[in-house]
C-alpha cells in the first residue's frame, strides 16, 4: 500500500506477480507492505492490518474521551457542542471476488487497507477541525495512527 503524501492520498494497491518478477523491488520502494499469507514466506508478515483497525479504533476512543473531557469543562450554556462523526472501522475484511484466488486474496486485503486509511483520513479531519483535539497529535495531519509502522520514506518527516 502507499499512503502517498498527506491525507488526500490514501491509496492502497494490490499486485499479483510471480515471486521472481523484477518489478517487485521497484513497487516496494518507500512503501509499507502488507502481505497476504501466500506472499508472507518471501516478504515476511509485514504489519498487521487488524492492528491498523485496532489502532484507528483506539485513537477514536482517545479522541472521543478528549472531546467529552473538553465538553465537561465548558459552561452549561456552551455544552451543545456537536460530537465528532467518527467513521465506522471494519475489524475484518469484506471478501472481494477477482476471478483468480490469488488476486481475490490480494484485492480483499488491499480494499480493507484502503477502507481503513479512508477511515483514518476522516478521523484526522475531525481531529484537525477542533483545536482542542489537536493536543492529541499536533496541528498537522498524521499519515497513520499512533502505534502503526511508518514507511521508511515517511520516517523523520514532519
Amino acid at each position: 500500500m502507499s499512503v502517498g503524501d498527506g491525507l488526500e492520498s490514501t491509496m492502497a494497491g494490490a499486485w499479483v506477480l510471480p515471486a521472481d518478477d523484477d518489478r517487485i523491488d521497484g513497487l516496494l520502494v518507500g512503501r509499507l507492505m502488507v502481505t497476504t499469507p501466500n506472499a508472507t514466506p518471501r516478504f515476511g508478515a509485514g504489519p498487521d492490518v487488524a492492528g491498523l483497525a485496532a489502532a484507528v479504533d483506539a485513537e477514536i476512543a482517545v479522541l472521543d474521551a478528549t472531546f467529552a473531557a473538553h465538553l465537561a469543562t465548558l459552561p452549561s450554556s456552551r455544552r451543545s457542542l456537536v460530537r465528532p462523526r467518527w467513521p465506522y472501522v471494519p475489524g475484518a475484511p469484506m471478501s472481494e471476488i477477482a476471478g483468480d484466488p490469488l488476486a481475490t486474496e490480494a484485492l480483499t486485503l488491499a480494499r480493507w487497507v484502503s477502507t481503513l486509511l479512508v477511515a483514518w483520513d476522516r478521523v484526522e479531519k475531525e481531529r484537525l477541525a477542533r483545536p482542542f483535539l489537536s493536543v492529541r497529535g499536533g496541528d498537522r495531519p498524521r499519515d497513520l495512527p499512533p502505534g502503526w509502522p511508518i514507511p521508511d520514506s515517511k520516517q523523520g518527516a514532519s
